[in-house]
């Protein structure tokens, strides 16, 4: 049994509800609440890596950084 960590960027989203994006394996799922969107977002995650074989998983280095802009509107 493997273990790994996965990053979840959640985005709440106007209409309602939260898009979850994983940027280690490119995956995108949704959720009503934050709850549901972790919830799919294992389950999405989960199904990814058995459809690649586990053998063939290789997570994106993911770095963040922050950037602040100056905007003249």
């Amino acid at each position: 049994m493997s273990r790994i960590i996965l990053t979840a960027e959640l985005i709440e989203e106007e209409e309602g509800g939260y898009t979850v994006y994983c940027p280690e394996l490119d995956i995108y799922t949704q959720g009503d609440d934050v709850e549901d969107a972790l919830k799919n977002l294992k389950e999405a995650a989960e199904l990814h890596i058995e459809e690649i074989g586990i053998e063939n998983l290789k997570l994106k280095k993911i770095e963040r950084k922050t950037i602040e802009m100056v905007i003249n509107a």
